[in-house]
């Protein structure tokens, strides 16, 4: 199932264009052409009004209005970012829901699966969009089909490829009429899947397509997405106002299905404020209600109020490109021996202290939180070998001796001019520059450069492979076998930029494996190449903390996947 780039990624909204739209058809077939865009009056400012199904607010309704990330975009086929889903979690509905209580049913009323484990017929309630018309089986293929098709530039295409056919289709092998994915009838979903997954309802709740109509996808084209008119909504609210760079406001939507039992809490303000001063200084004058991420210099002030979740919030790697932005970077960067030095001579402790203390620096690919099959945590079950969080300065060295000599260099002075990438905001800043600093005292190396882009930039310049290295981090998996999967050549995450043909092989058999005791133990073997290899460089775990006022109960945000998680959300002032 498809997997976001973690939360680190808030402060701007990018209009993302939806790539070369294709035509889907019931019979299963599709044709390459394009829409035209449907024009609406708030299309450029981002703003606009949709309030057919909203809830009156005339008579002074119990709102809430919180300060948290913006999304980079809101059209569901691009988005990948954490941010994106946590308003569509409130904007959308799907087969299940990942709620704070566990897994609930949402669209799915009911589902069955087959005795071999790998078809799932999925019985749908009734249910409408915010405009009243019914949701169907038919808009959750037409979702399915979207992100599969290789005309759709779904750039987490590759997360569904657990469908029996997916793959192929998005590869340009196969037809969609060969994917496992059918509406019987309006009320009826059948997928079926390459192989069985006792995992795969708790994928579907935390991370599953939402639904979408062939006709407003294809009218919108390119403004998918980019307005509240250019949205359509089956979640329990609606967007009512997007102010770009700014805020966004989400009224109830009385279609919802379960409008009556939960969400009660009638408009939610969604505000963007960057500066970690004026956002305490909201807080504390009673001005927001919440702040979905606490800046760690108010750490302390804050700490009556702060709720701290350590669960599956997700990794912060440094990504290093042995392809290289230049002919002498890739030499470099290619050489194994020079990644492990840059591994080995990270501080980690002492950096992750610094600039985020309320993280957990950490080496390996395996967060703490995954269970292993002795009733503990898999990462002290399954050790691998990797640097120590203090760094090892003298292994490092060693490790460059050897690059040194193998690209034919006699000192670091040769080494080319390398470009660390990341987005401008101070603490991406302020880790970067200690990480350079780091290299420089520690190895001697002064030919690395920070350039910082406005985000949307930065995520395109990673997405393009347009960086040395960078720093990001992803949503955690939901097993530390479907993590493995990020990183494979062609992977969700790994666009090229690392090629290692015995993990890749290991990944696979992974994925064929039935026995836990043997996935995990392949799981082990794997996340030893990838610690080797050195492109892939885990740094810290991400910690959700979040502060709330003493009036406030049932804020959450979820520890995987994503979503605002305000089902039982009570603003009681």
């Amino acid at each position: 199932m498809k997997k976001i780039l973690a939360a680190m990624l808030s402060g701007a909204v990018v209009l993302a264009a939806l790539g070369g739209c294709g035509t889907y058809t019931d019979d299963g077939t599709s044709s390459s052409g394009s829409s035209s865009s449907a024009e609406t009056s708030s299309a450029e400012s981002g703003t606009g009004e949709s309030t057919d199904t909203s809830a009156d607010t005339s008579a002074d309704p119990m709102t809430f209005t919180f300060i948290g990330g913006q999304p980079v975009t809101l059209n569901p086929i691009l988005s990948q970012s954490t941010d994106d889903g946590n308003s569509f979690y409130l904007l959308q509905s799907s087969l299940f829901r990942y709620t704070a209580d566990g897994v609930q049913n949402e669209i799915c009323e009911t589902y069955d699966v087959s005795d071999d484990g790998l078809t799932y017929t999925f019985h749908l309630r009734d249910a409408n969009w915010s405009d009243g018309e019914p949701i169907t089986a038919e808009h959750f293929a037409y979702a399915l089909y979207c992100y599969t098709s290789p005309d759709m530039g779904c750039p987490q295409a590759s997360g569904y490829y657990d469908i029996a056919g997916a793959e192929a289709f998005n590869t340009g092998s196969g037809s969609w009429e060969d994917v496992g994915v059918k509406a019987i009838d309006d009320k009826t979903l059948e997928i079926t899947l390459t192989e069985p997954n006792d995992d795969y309802i708790l994928q579907l709740a935390t991370s599953a397509p939402t639904p979408l109509r062939q006709d407003f996808v294809e009218a919108q084209g390119e403004s998918l997405g980019s307005s509240v008119d250019a949205l359509q909504y089956s979640g329990p609210y609606v967007l009512t106002e997007w102010v770009l760079d700014s805020s966004l406001t989400f009224t109830k939507n009385l279609e919802y299905w379960n409008a009556d039992e939960s969400f009660p809490v009638e408009t939610i303000t969604l505000l963007d404020v960057d500066d970690a001063n004026t956002a305490y200084s909201m807080f504390e004058s009673g001005e927001v209600d919440a702040l979905a991420s606490v800046s760690t210099q108010y750490k302390d002030a804050l700490a009556d109020y702060t709720t701290i979740q350590t669960g599956g919030g997700g990794m912060m790697y440094i990504w290093i490109n042995e392809n290289g932005m230049s002919e002498e970077a890739a030499a470099v960067l290619s050489n194994q021996n020079f990644r492990n030095a840059l591994n080995y001579a990270i501080d980690r402790s002492s950096t992750v202290a610094a600039i985020t203390p309320l993280s957990t620096p950490y080496s390996r690919l395996t967060l703490p939180f995954y269970e292993g099959l002795d009733g503990g945590s898999f990462a002290d079950e399954y050790p691998v070998d990797c640097p120590p969080l203090e760094g090892d300065v003298e292994q490092a060295q060693e490790y460059l001796a050897l690059a040194l000599e193998e690209l034919g260099m006699s000192s670091v002075a040769e080494l080319p001019e390398m470009h660390f990438v990341t987005w401008d905001t101070a603490q991406q800043r302020l880790m970067c520059e200690t990480l350079i600093d780091q290299w420089k005292q520690n190895l001697g190396i002064e030919t690395i450069q920070l350039d910082q882009y406005p985000i949307g930039t930065a995520i395109g310049n990673y997405s393009s492979n347009q960086f040395d290295i960078f720093a990001i981090s992803i949503s955690s998996s939901l097993t530390p076998y479907d993590a493995l999967e990020n990183f494979v050549n062609g992977g969700d995450y790994n666009n090229g930029i690392w090629t290692n043909d015995e993990y890749d092989a290991l990944v696979e058999q992974v994925k064929a494996a039935t026995d836990k005791a043997e996935k995990y133990a392949l799981t082990q073997q794997a996340e030893q190449i990838l610690v080797d290899g050195a492109c892939i460089i885990p740094f810290y775990g991400l910690t959700t903390a979040y502060a709330t006022q003493d009036y406030v109960e049932g804020f959450a945000i979820g520890d995987l996947g994503a979503g605002f998680q305000f089902e039982n959300l009570q603003v009681n002032k």
